[in-house]
């Protein structure tokens, strides 16, 4: 790794925008405060866009010119790490594709399907290495798809929303569980692309998502992100910060809680 970086790496959550101004933003202000040194190693886990036809070209490919133009005085390096599914080639679990996830310094994984990251990164070498690299000091960075796939339980927006099947949960990642967090994390929790009805809760709806929170452990909680905005977890500091232009809301016990951008809260508040 470039930079002598605390131990365990941050693990930034983006509710959306990670390729906005804002995003940028986000990015760099986290590497500036984080001692990197040039170049930085910028790693891009292809696996939840694997499943579309055009993988090679479209979302990977969007997100490495974002960062070699959005964070060019870094002189990044950029490593595609195509690990499109769990059988076959490009598998999660082939090591002479998974195993640079060692190597970097900053690994993105983001927007895709949800269900499809659950399926293909469940008990695969992919997830161990980042499990691994984070404890090592690696940053993960994860948007919306993952950042969902990533909680205890992981909420199938694409069966729900597009293919209208009944509520339900996944069983998620459970990536948080390492620091004893029991998570369901929800990103575009203000999106209102709806014109006549309400897309809230990434998608769900105030109404729908009530009653998906009825089918979800009492001891569940949920993590709330607006588009544009990243809650940035220091596990050294033991805390969340609010990153972006929106706000992050906790759910516990029935209880909200709401962050504006530039608050700071205990990761013992998701506990």
């Amino acid at each position: 790794m470039n930079f002598s970086r605390k131990k365990p790496g941050n693990i930034i959550l983006f509710g959306s925008g990670e390729m906005s101004p804002t995003g940028r933003k986000i990015h760099e202000e986290i590497l500036e405060k984080s001692g990197y040194t040039v170049p930085i190693k910028i790693g891009i886990l292809e696996t939840p866009t694997g499943f579309e036809v055009n993988a090679i070209h479209a979302w990977p490919a969007r997100i490495q010119e974002f960062f070699q133009k959005g964070l060019q005085n870094m002189k990044p390096e950029i490593t595609r790490i195509r690990a499109w599914r769990k059988v076959g080639i490009y598998s999660t679990d082939d090591p002479d594709i998974v195993d640079v996830i060692n190597d970097q310094d900053y690994l993105y994984a983001g927007a895709g399907s949800p269900s499809y990251v659950v399926t293909h990164l469940a008990d695969s070498r992919a997830l161990e290495k980042m499990k691994a690299a984070h404890q090592a000091g690696t940053i993960l960075c994860l948007g919306s798809a993952t950042a969902v796939a990533m909680g205890r339980f992981s909420l199938p927006v694409y069966e729900i929303f597009k293919a209208g099947l009944d509520l339900f949960w996944l069983q998620g990642l459970d990536l948080f569980s390492m620091y004893g967090l029991n998570l369901a994390i929800i990103p575009h929790w203000n999106n209102h692309e709806g014109e006549d009805f309400d897309t809230t809760r990434c998608w769900m709806g105030v109404e729908r998502f009530k009653k998906l929170q009825v089918l979800l452990p009492g001891e569940t909680v949920i993590l709330g992100i607006d588009e544009n905005t990243a809650a940035n977890f220091d596990f050294l500091n033991k805390q969340v910060e609010v990153m972006g232009m929106g706000n992050v809301t906790v759910i516990k016990a029935g209880k909200e809680q709401i962050y504006q951008a530039g608050e700071v809260f205990g990761v013992n508040v998701l506990k």
